[in-house]
């Protein structure tokens, strides 16, 4: 045998271990991102926040389950937030509610919904979505997000939508949660969303889609929690993120970062949509957020700079997206 024959074999050999890797090992290979913050300068009181996102529940969910339970067992939370795609399937809805049903945090548990918790998104939309960024097709009736938003309120998570909610912290410190509507699907309604938030309340925002950042940015929020990316979903050395479904820049689709005075976490999410079952170096995760008064600088979790927003602080929601 020739040695192009070896190095064809090989690469062959390569690719199979590869794409074995991404479909059966890596996508459940959750685990738990930690990120610690300085309370005193977000203005925000000590808080402990769950992030969890795109679980895209479709039935057979036992492993994402799994893990969720063992975190709850493990650990007490202020807050939890669920950032949308919760849901890949209709079948999927039982597993939504167990998840819910796991966390019962001191302040409350709050969710916005994603593209897929609208309407089931089939394997042919969801590449055309992904590759040529055109927004998924909403129906007029959303039967299935009502449901959703139902069987969500009954396990004590609110949904909040263009909307907010005003807390006090456990030290009693007020600050203001802002739920977006998912800007790939919808044009959120800021003004909306922020009404009746006193102009010097801290705000945290929590959105499905990271396409809000500037908006948020520019009403001064303090932190916000994304999902949508799946952190690039199948990454590589170099080049990061392969497709960020969203208008960020590729190193912006995972992970921590500041720009201006707003914190900014995007999480890769724990499942995958079934049409794209696999990761490859992006593991599925959970984001833990510890807001701590005092805290040595040595404690706190070093931020990147995500830059100047792009668009000065114009919505990017007509520029269209894929789902995520």
């Amino acid at each position: 045998m020739s040695s192009m024959t070896y190095i064809v074999g090989a690469l062959v050999v390569a690719a199979f271990l590869l794409g074995f890797w991404a479909v059966f090992v890596e996508r459940r290979l959750f685990r738990v991102r930690r990120v610690v913050l300085d309370a005193d300068s977000l203005g925000l009181p000590e808080l402990k926040i769950l992030h969890v996102t795109d679980t895209h529940f479709h039935g057979h969910d036992e492993a994402i389950l799994s893990f969720l339970r063992k975190l709850s067992e493990r650990e007490e939370f202020d807050l939890v937030f669920f950032t949308g795609d919760l849901l890949d399937t209709p079948q999927g809805m039982g597993s939504a509610e167990r998840a819910a049903a796991l966390f019962r945090p001191r302040l409350g548990s709050f969710a916005v919904l994603g593209g897929h918790d609208y309407v089931h998104i089939g394997a042919v939309e969801t590449y055309a979505c992904l590759l040529r960024r055109r927004r998924p097709q909403i129906p007029r009736t959303h039967g299935l997000a009502d449901e959703l938003v139902q069987r969500l309120k009954e396990r004590g998570v609110c949904v909040i939508e263009d909307a907010n909610v005003q807390l006090a912290g456990p030290d009693g410190g007020p600050f203001a949660v802002v739920g977006l509507r998912d800007a790939c699907a919808f044009a959120p309604d800021f003004d909306a969303a922020w009404a009746g938030i006193p102009s010097d309340l801290a705000v945290i925002v929590i959105a499905h889609s990271p396409d809000v950042l500037a908006d948020a940015c520019a009403r001064r929020a303090r932190l916000a929690f994304f999902g949508h990316t799946h952190g690039g979903q199948v990454r590589f050395p170099l080049i990061g993120a392969v497709v960020t479904r969203a208008d960020l820049p590729r190193r912006l689709a995972s992970g921590t970062f500041r720009r201006g005075g707003t914190i900014f976490a995007v999480s890769n999410g724990l499942g995958t949509a079934r049409a794209a079952p696999y990761r490859l170096l992006c593991r599925p995760e959970v984001t833990v957020a510890q807001l701590r008064r005092s805290a040595p600088a040595e404690a706190l979790t070093a931020l990147q700079e995500a830059g100047p927003s792009s668009n000065s602080g114009q919505s990017t929601i007509d520029k269209g997206c894929g789902s995520g």
